[in-house]
């Protein structure tokens, strides 16, 4: 019993993720199609996004959220060139 809960807290993570990472819940769009566009999009960039986890980041850095990566990693550029002066 408590092995199908692990799972299913493993899988409610993974929505969570999917949801406030990768917009997944978002429907913008009164097509059906493009919201399914929209979500297998979301969905192939998670997948990405944990592959790259498991391969290129270190054991602490994988515990990361999409958000603390974007935070941390992604930001960095737009700090440094905002930092630079204008000419």
């Amino acid at each position: 019993m408590v092995r199908v809960y692990r799972k299913r807290a493993a899988i409610e993570d993974i929505i969570r993720e999917l949801k406030g990472g990768f917009a997944f819940g978002k429907t913008d769009s009164s097509s059906f199609f493009a919201n399914k566009a929209r979500m297998w999009i979301s969905v192939i960039a998670s997948n990405l996004m944990r592959l790259m986890n498991s391969i290129a980041l270190d054991d602490q850095q994988q515990s990361w959220t999409i958000n603390t990566f974007r935070d941390r990693l992604l930001r960095i550029g737009g700090r440094v060139s905002l930092s630079t002066p204008a000419r």
